[in-house]
Order: structure tokens, then C-alpha cells, then sequence
């Protein structure tokens, strides 16, 4: 590998970024970086990547650099040659970020030594497009996998003639076919002429705003040769690092017999919320005594949201608490007490959680809180369950959907047992969580008094999530079952 830099024009900052195992891609390899990769390890194709400066196109074109793959021999894969020309960033500075850059891997032993840039050597450059285009073309008649990254297009042109650029031009675009060369270009921003019409395919990195916070896309918007069935995603640049943010297409892959979670344990002054990154983005957790209101975009599905909650209250009551949970419309008590008895075991669940519902149908369950409809009835009802439950344990998370409870008891909606309930929980120090995915009257009286304010929604395939009171920035956010229960990750969009 070498890296070579050109005198001309600003110098690039580079992040700082963690040296050690790569990052892995949470969106798979069907995602748009896998797509992405699959073009260029199609030898000879050429790829321009665009977007306005600070968009992140340096990062994804090392990210590229790094990730690309040379073709197996037997049992072993020969490492490809990777070639970065920069015109604003220092071979030094490159060798103290991305370490890997700079090794030279002899394709034939399979052993690898450091470049022969040497250290202390500052100005080590390519000036001319003439010296760029001869090691362009070295590369391009080898018969070895190989990738070029130029950055960017317009410093590699900055200081040559208009037959130079031709040439160079040329060398890249018209080379012959059973070349074993792929090419990224990277685009300062600038005007790029005819080439993004004459290259095989085009990213645009784009930068912009959610309620103030930053959100990063990145648009496919040709890949020769290939399905693009999804041309856009959300990326983050976390760690110096560009990495898409997961597909929230996901299923509740909670086996019957799900080993128990281990508990993230609450603190003197806080809840955990059963998610070590989800207590990051809220500062410590969630203060013991306060109120949560969670508005979800109407894009997040119901699988999403009870995964979350099910974490929650899982990690809640796993620690000797109790929970009282009114559900959405979307599911059953029945399905909740199932879904969250794989994660607390059934004899917790029927000791210290308790679930509303309306169907006066459904035989009775230990845990099964049966309502009316009937707002004086139902006040009654849940007060003497709140009672039972602050015996067991002072230490309650109430979690109720508000579009439940207003499709019950109507829009203008006025709940004296739940405000008497609200300050139970300050007294007790204990935790109400609010559900609502629609302005009601009821949000909005709990919206007045809720200590947090978080969002959720879905962008692009990828869900979201991110705190007005507390101000945080966008998280990506992504569920897995690794040890046969839900966990949560969250991957901040810096």
C-alpha cells in the first residue's frame, strides 16, 4: 500500500480515531456499504463520491480502502493493493490515523512491512498530475486486485495542463477491461465536469438538520450493474469511523426458553434503563421519582416499541421491582405477559407485574389487571393494584400508552387517580413512562410535568431516537437477541 499526498491546496483535519479491531458494519452486508463494496470489488469500475464539505467523503473513501478484498487462493486470500493519492491530507498524519495505510503487502508470501515512507519525513509528495498518472497506470497494468482512491479529483487536477487532465482522464476511465483495477474518486465539492456521467457509479454524502441535530445521508445514485433496492441510509462518522446505522427491519427472535438477562444495575439516584448506551444518551439513566414521555413517529412499528419497553421493565423488575403496564392497541395482555415472562420468569411476572386490559372476556390472570371502561370504576381499580404493588416493592415503573387509554375514556380525557398516581411516583421514587404516537389532551397535561422527553421515528429505513429534554444528539438505534433476550445499542450520528 502507499500513500501519497499532493502540496497543493488545504490540508484535510483528520478525527482522531481508535486503533484496534475494525468496527463492524451494524447494517449487514446486505446494506448499502456491502452494495457499495461488491461494485468496487467488480474490477475496473470507477466511483465518484460527491457532498458538500465536512459530509464525511474522506472517511468513506478509507473506510472503502480498508474493507477491500483480495481474491482467495485455496484456503488463504491474497491481500489486494491499495493505493491513496490525497491532495489534502499528509502522509504523516494519515500514517498516525489509519495506521494501515502505509503497510506493504507482498501479495505472493502473504508477509507484511511497514511503507517506505520514512518517519520525520514531512514533505513526501506528489505534485504533478504526470506522477500521479505513471503510478496510476503501474497500477492499472498489474495483474494484481487493486484499489485507487483520489483525493480529491480536483487537487490531483489543480496544477496540469488540459492535456494532462486527459491523460489522467483517460488512464482511468479507458483502460482496458480485463484491468483488476477499481477507482474512487472523491469530489471536493466543486464543479466535476462530464465525469460523474462518465464514471460507473455516484454516492452524494449530504448533511442536515432534525430539530436542530445533525442527520447524515448518504444517496446511491447509480451503481452500474447492480439492484439498488434502497438508495438511501443514515451514516455516523462516531470514532472517525463511517458506519451506516442499522435496517429497523427486525423481528421479536425472543426464544420460549430465553436465559434470563443479566440486570444493569440502578444507581443511588437513578434507574438504568437496561441499555448501558440508552443510560449514556440519558446522562446516567432516568432520576428516581421522575415522569418519561416517549413520542413515536407514526413510522416506528409496534415490534420496535416493545422491544424497548420490554428492556425497561425487564431490567426493572429483575432487580425486585414491580411494574404496571397498559399496553397499545396492537397487542394483548396475553402477548405482553409472554413476551416479558421469557426475560423475568412467570413466577415474577405473576408477583410483580401487572397488565391492564379491557376485554372482560379473557379469564383472570394473576397478573392480568381487568378494567371496565368505565372511568370511576377503573380509577378504583388500579388504586388498589398500585397499593398491592407498593407493598411488594416501593420501587414501580408504571408504563402506560396514552392512545390507549384516550381510544378508552375519550379525547378530553381528565384522570384524577392517575394525577393523585403521578405523585406517588415523586413521593416513592419511582419511574411513569408515557406513550404517545398523536397530540391528545393527556400528552399534552403530561408533557407539562415529564422530567424527559424523548423521540423515536424512522428515517430511511434506519429507527431513531433522541432526547429533547435532555437535549442528545440522533442515536441510531439497533436490537439484538446474541444471548436469547432483547438488548439495545445505540450508535450516535456525529
Amino acid at each position: 500500500m502507499i500513500a501519497q499526498g499532493d502540496a497543493s491546496g488545504p490540508e484535510l483535519e483528520v478525527p482522531d480515531v481508535e486503533i484496534g479491531t475494525p468496527l463492524s458494519d451494524r447494517s449487514g452486508s446486505a446494506g448499502l456499504l456491502g452494495l457499495i463494496m461488491k461494485f468496487l470489488e467488480s474490477t475496473g469500475n470507477v466511483l465518484l463520491i460527491q457532498g458538500p464539505p465536512g459530509t464525511g467523503k474522506t472517511t468513506l473513501a478509507l473506510e472503502l480502502l480498508r474493507r477491500i478484498e483480495g481474491p482467495r487462493i485455496g484456503s488463504r486470500t491474497v491481500p489486494p493493493n491499495r493505493l491513496y493519492i490525497s491532495s489534502r491530507v499528509s502522509p504523516p498524519r494519515l500514517r498516525k490515523h489509519f495506521p494501515w495505510l502505509n503497510e506493504v503487502v507482498d501479495s505472493i508470501s502473504g508477509r507484511t512491512a511497514k511503507g517506505n515512507v520514512p518517519e520525520g519525513v514531512n514533505d513526501f509528495r506528489v505534485s504533478q498530475a504526470d506522477s500521479i498518472l505513471s503510478k496510476v497506470l503501474n497500477m492499472k497494468h498489474s495483474s494484481q486486485r487493486s484499489l485507487i482512491v483520489i483525493d480529491s479529483w480536483e487537487g490531483a487536477l489543480r496544477n496540469t495542463t488540459e492535456e494532462g487532465r486527459r491523460m489522467l482522464e483517460s488512464a482511468i476511465l479507458s483502460e482496458p477491461e480485463e484491468s483488476k483495477v477499481s477507482v474512487v474518486l472523491v469530489n471536493e465539492g466543486g464543479q466535476t465536469g462530464d465525469i460523474s456521467h462518465l464514471v460507473d457509479g455516484v454516492v452524494n454524502l449530504s448533511l442536515s438538520q432534525l430539530e436542530g441535530r445533525r442527520v447524515r445521508t448518504l444517496s446511491v445514485n447509480k451503481l452500474r450493474g447492480l439492484r439498488v433496492e434502497t438508495s438511501q441510509g443514515l451514516f455516523s462518522l462516531d470514532k472517525g469511523r463511517f458506519t451506516f446505522l442499522s435496517d429497523s427491519e427486525i423481528l421479536d427472535a425472543t426464544p420460549t426458553r430465553a436465559k434470563m438477562p443479566e440486570s444493569i444495575a440502578h444507581s443511588a439516584t437513578s434507574f438504568s434503563t437496561g441499555s448501558s448506551d440508552l443510560d449514556k444518551m440519558m446522562k446516567g439513566g432516568i432520576r428516581k421519582g421522575s415522569s418519561l414521555l416517549l413520542d413515536l413517529n407514526n413510522t416506528v412499528s409496534p415490534v420496535e416499541v416493545r422491544l424497548l419497553l420490554r428492556i425497561i421493565i425487564a431490567n426493572f423488575v429483575n432487580q425486585g421491582g414491580t411494574s404496571i403496564i397498559v399496553p397499545t392497541s396492537t397487542i394483548s395482555s396475553e402477548n405482553v405477559a409472554e413476551a416479558l415472562s421469557r426475560c423475568v420468569g412467570q413466577k415474577v411476572l405473576e408477583e410483580r407485574v401487572r397488565i391492564a386490559e379491557f376485554n372482560q372476556t379473557l379469564p383472570p390472570r394473576k397478573w392480568r389487571l381487568l378494567l371496565k371502561g368505565s372511568l370511576e370504576d377503573d380509577a378504583l381499580l388500579f388504586g388498589a393494584c398500585w397499593k398491592e404493588l407498593t407493598s411488594v416493592s416501593s420501587s414501580i415503573v408504571l408504563a402506560s400508552d396514552f392512545d390507549k387509554i384516550v381510544q378508552v375514556y375519550g379525547e378530553d380525557l381528565f384522570l384524577p387517580g392517575l394525577a393523585d398516581i403521578g405523585a406517588s411516583i415523586r413521593d416513592s421514587a419511582a419511574l411513569s413512562i408515557g406513550l404517545a404516537s398523536r397530540p391528545t389532551k393527556l400528552r399534552e397535561d403530561f408533557l407539562r410535568i415529564a422530567d424527559y422527553h424523548v423521540k423515536m421515528q424512522n428515517i430511511n429505513g434506519s429507527l431513531i431516537i433522541y432526547g429533547i429534554k435532555p437535549f442528545t444528539n440522533i442515536h441510531g438505534v439497533s436490537f439484538s437477541f446474541e444471548k436469547g433476550f432483547p438488548a439495545l445499542r445505540l450508535t450516535e450520528v456525529v
